[in-house]
């Protein structure tokens, strides 16, 4: 039987759901071990796993807890769309990238244009990661079809990290029938998550 341990120590929703998920579709049955820190994480992969027609055990490990998922062979791993429950009076709503622009910087486009290729997978391996990234302005070109970093803006989102693109923007461009990558979001929205974030950093 298979066995897997993913440590989500830290990681802030939906991330250890999605490690979660993306754990249970490489495996055909057997067991997956999920490893945090808080009760908000327990209760949000616990409630994906049973969704998932899989059966839940935790238990502590020091100071930690342990999920353990039995994913039976004729379990069915959920495609609904993963929402977080957590507790706001100890999480906040983490760090907010908003891209302005197709480049990085003002002077020079072609330098711009090789910074914001460093850009993506620098955002996936820092600590903390953001939870959103929004495009908007010229951003939004980062998004579309033919579009150089669609590769590296799509590893961002399947780690768990949310993308919003500004839908106004696109028709600006007339590109929203082109977006290959994050969710097309209105102003409203926007400002919703921009004025709830933890902080946001601009591009």
């Amino acid at each position: 039987m298979s066995k897997k341990r993913i440590d989500a120590i830290g990681l802030a929703c939906p991330r250890p759901v999605v490690l979660t998920k993306n754990a249970l579709e490489e495996i055909e049955a057997g067991i997956v071990e999920v490893l945090v820190d808080n009760r908000p994480a327990v209760e949000n992969v616990s409630r994906f796993a049973k969704n998932s027609d899989c059966e839940v055990k935790v238990r502590e490990e020091g100071d930690n807890l342990i999920v353990e998922i039995t994913k039976k062979a004729t379990s069915k791993v959920s495609e609904e769309k993963i929402v977080c429950h957590v507790d706001s009076q100890k999480t906040g709503k983490g760090i907010t990238v908003l891209i302005e622009s197709n480049t990085v910087g003002r002077d020079s486009d072609e330098l711009g244009a090789v910074l914001m290729r460093a850009l993506f997978p620098t955002l996936l391996e820092a600590n903390p990661r953001p939870t959103k990234l929004i495009f908007m302005n010229s951003g939004v070109i980062l998004t579309v079809e033919g579009s150089v970093y669609l590769e590296d803006i799509s590893k961002l989102e399947k780690e768990g990290i949310e993308i919003f693109v500004c839908g106004t923007c696109l028709d600006f461009f007339n590109l929203k029938d082109k977006v290959k990558v994050g969710k097309i979001s209105n102003f409203f929205e926007i400002t919703q998550t921009l004025v709830e974030a933890d902080k946001v950093i601009t591009i």
